[in-house]
This record gives C-alpha cells, sequence and structure tokens, in this order.
C-alpha cells in the first residue's frame, strides 16, 4: 500500500473516481478523510465543494455527521456505477454510523494510514477463512500486516473483550491464522471513544488467553460518545 495517493496530473473524471471508489470502499467518507487520503494539496473547502458537486450529480449523497459536519455515501449514480446494493446508498443507521466513521477514522485520520479490505479482498489473502468470518473489518497497514478491527459502541469492557476473545478464538482452529501471529502479521485493533474506556478495555484483556505474539492495538476516536445515525440532511 502506498504510503501517500498521487493526484497531480489527474483529470476531473480520474479525481471524481477515485473519490467514488474511496466512499464505495469505507462504505461513508467525509471532507477532512477525502482531503487528506486523496488531494492532500487542496484546500478543505476545495474538496468540499468537489463532494458537494457530486452529490448534485447523485454520485454521492450527504446525511448529517455530528452538526455541522456531513458524511457522505454512494448516491443512485454511483451505486450502480460501483454495482453495489440499494442500501450502500441510504443513511447510516444507529449502530452502522459509528462502526463504519470509526472504522474510516482509524483508517485515513491517523498518523499511519491504514486500507480497509472488502471481503474478496480479505478471501484473497487468506483463502482458508470462512466467509462468516471474512465479512468482519480488516485492514492492511504500510506494512502489510492483517488487522482485525473491533469497534467498541459503548458496551462495558469486560464486554468487549469477551467479544474479541471469541474473535481471535474462532480463528485459532486455523493453523494458518496462527502463522500469522507467530510471524507477527496479524494484528487485533479495538477502536474505543476515550483512553479511561482503554485501560478498562486493557485490563479486561487480561482475563482471557491470547494466542503467544498476537499484536494488539487501540485507537481512541472521541466522536464515538455522540454519534446517532438517523439524521438525513435537509
Amino acid at each position: 500500500m502506498n504510503k501517500n495517493t498521487k493526484t497531480s496530473g489527474l483529470s476531473a473524471a480520474d479525481r471524481d473516481r477515485m473519490i467514488i471508489e474511496h466512499v464505495a470502499r469505507f462504505r461513508l467518507s467525509t471532507v477532512e478523510s477525502i482531503r487528506k487520503t486523496l488531494l492532500p494539496n487542496s484546500s478543505h473547502n476545495a474538496v468540499r465543494k468537489i463532494v458537494d458537486r457530486l452529490c448534485s450529480s447523485e454520485l454521492l449523497q450527504k446525511f448529517t455527521l455530528l452538526h455541522p459536519t456531513k458524511y457522505f455515501v454512494l448516491g443512485k449514480l454511483g451505486m450502480r456505477r460501483m454495482g453495489v446494493s440499494v442500501h450502500r446508498a441510504e443513511s447510516l443507521g444507529p449502530q452502522s454510523l459509528p462502526q463504519e466513521f470509526a472504522l474510516l477514522s482509524f483508517a485515513t485520520l491517523g498518523t499511519n494510514r491504514r486500507l480497509r479490505l472488502n471481503t474478496v479482498e480479505v478471501q484473497q489473502r487468506c483463502s482458508w477463512l470462512p466467509l462468516a468470518l471474512s465479512v468482519a473489518p480488516h485492514c492492511i497497514d504500510q506494512k502489510n500486516i492483517l488487522e482485525l478491527v473491533r469497534v467498541d459502541l459503548g458496551g462495558p469492557a469486560d464486554y468487549v473483550a469477551r467479544k474479541c476473545a471469541a474473535d481471535v478464538q474462532k480463528r485459532t482452529h486455523f493453523p494458518a491464522f496462527l502463522e500469522l501471529v507467530d510471524a507477527g502479521q496479524f494484528r487485533l485493533v479495538i477502536v474505543t471513544a476515550t483512553t479511561e474506556k482503554v485501560t478498562a478495555i486493557r485490563n479486561a484483556l487480561g482475563n482471557h488467553l491470547w494466542p503467544q505474539g498476537l499484536l494488539i492495538h487501540f485507537a481512541v476516536v472521541p466522536q464515538l460518545l455522540f454519534l446517532k445515525g438517523d439524521e438525513k440532511n435537509a
């Protein structure tokens, strides 16, 4: 994965295609994320104008994230262009919005960028992994380490730890998974809202057994405290 996406010399059509593909990959995006990942040499206002134009063309559509910030999903035309199902052109619900925004923030807004993988890409990398496990959110980092991402949606720390333990336990039945862990090529990522919750979850993880050498990483996305996914932009 390239550290930076080069956009110099791109036509407007190529730039629009990259934005639409980015939104399709991450299920949603924001002006900040698009600017940082695709158009780092453009101002926030310039990117907003591009995205607004894509919304006017029904390639994208926008909804309220946290007022006044908007998030963008595929529009009716963008959905057809990408060949995805109709629900991908709808606003995200009260569970899916924080889940998808947390993944976007973790992958695109931190110091170290990640690429979110779709289900097909996960299965291409891990042909031994059943489809039911491949649909879980996965990323790769700049060192090509595979990451399984668990987003804390506000449950007690011990509940989050149990869910993480179950995620890992389901994979330990596959020797190829243990080989990934042993080689330092797999990481469990837990995204939560506060540093205090990080501490609580980390302590709760100590009540479970983990494969030797398993990498575990925490990321903090403060907006998780406030997100609700049901307000459409007027």
